[in-house]
């Protein structure tokens, strides 16, 4: 008697922890969102780098005019863009995979333009460690 229930909670507890790899039609696929927060994190950085250093301009303006430019190169409104960081938002497992491929491939381009190391530098040895 004490089986058949141990083995229905068993099974209760498979399908409902398994992960369901469907993402909604009105949702943006994991490698496209990727790929628009990537270029939102690129423009944020060029916002950063050129366009604040003067004190004058406006930080919200210049960052939604940033965050427009690139809706508008991948055809997406702001509530297309809303409603699928929403959703991976709120499933932490599938936002973790996807940040974590937009900052591998942050860092392949950082390597790209400046190479892996700085000629000259030599690699940082732990003193603390006994030998």
């Amino acid at each position: 008697m004490r089986s058949p229930i141990v083995l229905g909670w068993l099974a209760f507890f498979i399908i409902s922890c398994g992960s369901d790899k469907r993402i909604p039609e009105d949702v943006l696929p994991e490698e496209k969102m990727g790929t628009v927060l990537f270029e939102i994190g690129m423009g944020e950085a060029m916002l950063e780098y050129y366009v604040f250093r003067d004190s004058t301009v406006n930080r919200d303006s210049s960052l939604r005019s940033e965050l427009d430019k690139v809706l508008q190169v991948h055809q997406l409104s702001q509530e297309d863009f809303r409603r699928s960081f929403e959703y991976y938002k709120a499933r932490p497992a599938l936002m973790k995979v996807m940040m974590d491929t937009v900052y591998a491939r942050s860092q392949r381009s950082q390597e790209k333009l400046y190479g892996k190391r700085p000629k000259g530098r030599r690699p940082q040895v732990d003193t603390t460690q006994k030998k």
